[in-house]
């Protein structure tokens, strides 16, 4: 193998690899997210439904 086709290879595998690593990192981002929001509704609808007056509402 040449020189000129080695550093082709070495640079395909560093940008392959690159945007494999940013890709994961933004789902793994992406899902602590959702996670901690769908966590916070959940909380904050049952500190809502914690507080009503349920001899009211029937």
């Amino acid at each position: 193998m040449d020189a000129e086709t080695q550093a082709l290879l070495y640079w395909t595998v560093i940008v392959v690899g690159s945007l494999l690593a940013t890709l994961v990192t933004w789902l793994l981002l992406y899902s602590a997210i959702r996670m901690g929001v769908f966590h916070g509704l959940r909380a904050h609808t049952r500190w809502i439904d914690d507080g009503k007056d349920y001899e009211k509402v029937r």
